[in-house]
């Protein structure tokens, strides 16, 4: 522009937005109004000692643990179905093989052709690098690996959000690259 004006663009609406998020256990208050907002794209990062309440703002986040007040958006609304979460103890389904655990929410959650899901897990689990462990069963898998087929099992809900609970905690230190 020749007068020497900027246009501005108008914000896009945050990936998360959260506003006064609290949640108390009993009479222990362990989030006293935590508010946050992360663009599509961002890397947040919650940093806190142990007990902190690091991860139960996750678990509020994905509805795990319901808030005692405050608000949660995802995109813009209030949903939680476009919400991922891989844990720190890889909770796995041991009765299931590792395509089987990728496959079980898109196709009885989503509703999601099997066919469809079992050609999206395989390109998810080469992704993280396991796709060779796809017939195999968590108990016959490192750390590492297990973690990453937690992550390909998030994946595979195709989530706007992705949220970690410190995914790299409970692996030897040799692992953790691995994952990362």
């Amino acid at each position: 522009m020749s007068d020497g004006a900027t246009s501005l663009q108008p914000e896009s609406t945050p990936a998360v937005a959260i506003r006064d998020l609290r949640k108390s256990f009993g009479s222990l208050e362990v989030l006293k109004g935590v508010s946050l907002s992360a663009r599509e794209g961002d890397v947040v990062s919650i940093l806190g000692a142990s007990g902190s309440g690091k991860s139960t703002m996750l678990r509020c986040i994905n509805m795990l643990e319901v808030p005692d007040g405050g608000h949660v958006e995802i995109g813009g609304e209030t949903i939680r179905s476009r919400v991922a979460m891989v844990f720190q103890s890889f909770n796995l389904w041991s009765h299931m093989t590792i395509l089987e655990n990728v496959i079980e929410a898109p196709v009885h959650v989503q509703k999601r052709p099997k066919a469809e899901c079992v050609a999206e897990a395989e390109e998810l689990l080469a992704k993280v690098g396991i796709v060779d462990k796809r017939n195999q069963y968590p108990s016959h898998l490192s750390g590492g690996q297990q973690q990453r087929a937690a992550i390909a099992r998030a994946l595979a809900m195709r989530p706007k959000v992705m949220l970690f609970d410190e995914p790299t905690s409970a692996l030897d230190p040799e692992l953790v690259g691995e994952v990362l």
